[in-house]
């Protein structure tokens, strides 16, 4: 998934819900925010993430995933009737279904119908392909993003363990995972930063990582480790566009 990790949580996310709780009432701390995909996600998603652009106010963070009903044309999406609607989907609903035992065709169709929000459609096509190749760590991920998009992070963890357990180096699926646990409601901070760690432990450059890792840790009233994880992502990037809003959240805390 092409960096989904973002997971919204952190950036855009955070950075607008600091914000803007600043100007209200001085960040409840270890109250919740709002984050994605990349969280763009590799093949076909974003990454996932924490904070809701819409609640928080904020853009989302490079690399999260869309959170708008918008298609990849830039159209409105149209979940119920996508395939009747759409021609690239309509195309890829045909092809894929005259020949239910191509792998491609199955994922090409899945992807088409993600793209477009329309999750049940992309779902559908999704088991198809994991039942041909249940260990394709590509349409693992788009099947995990499928799932976070929906908001079903329950599940879209459980696809992205099975993607890490055929490629257990990629940091952007390690980080959609945590991301998975800090959108839940409740959210699992603690699991979060657990898995934000791993990805570093990949990547120690992984900025989506890094800034979701800073947002959970003062979630978590964790100030040591908050602050920790903003310096790396100022020695990762210095031009991070959420470091100033982080720093600000960390120097607000007890």
């Amino acid at each position: 998934m092409n960096i989904r990790n973002l997971l919204f949580c952190v950036g855009g996310l955070a950075l607008g819900f600091f914000a803007g709780l600043y100007l209200a009432n001085q960040i409840n701390l270890p109250a919740r925010p709002a984050p994605d995909t990349s969280v763009a996600a590799s093949e076909g998603g974003g990454t996932a993430g924490p904070l809701d652009a819409e609640k928080s106010g904020g853009p989302l963070p490079p690399g999260h995933p869309d959170i708008n009903m918008t298609a990849s044309d830039g159209s409105p999406a149209d979940p119920n009737g996508a395939a009747a609607t759409n021609g690239d989907a309509q195309k890829a609903m045909e092809a894929a279904d005259r020949q239910p035992g191509d792998f491609d065709l199955q994922r090409e169709a899945a992807r088409t119908f993600f793209n477009l929000r329309a999750y049940d459609k992309a779902a559908l096509f999704l088991d198809r392909a994991l039942k041909l190749r249940p260990k394709d760590a590509d349409a693992l991920v788009l099947a995990g993003n499928n799932k976070y998009d929906a908001g079903d992070y329950p599940a879209a963890a459980a696809l992205y363990e099975r993607a890490l357990a055929v490629k257990p180096g990629d940091a952007d699926v390690r980080g959609d995972l945590g991301n998975t646990y800090y959108q839940r409601q409740p959210p699992d901070y603690a699991r979060a930063v657990e898995e934000y760690r791993k990805a570093v432990a990949i990547n120690p450059r992984h900025e989506v990582s890094l800034q979701n890792m800073a947002s959970a840790s003062v979630k978590l009233g964790d100030k040591a480790a908050a602050q920790e994880a903003v310096e790396k992502l100022a020695a990762a990037n210095p031009a991070n566009q959420f470091i100033e809003s982080l720093r600000a959240a960390v120097a607000q805390m007890p």
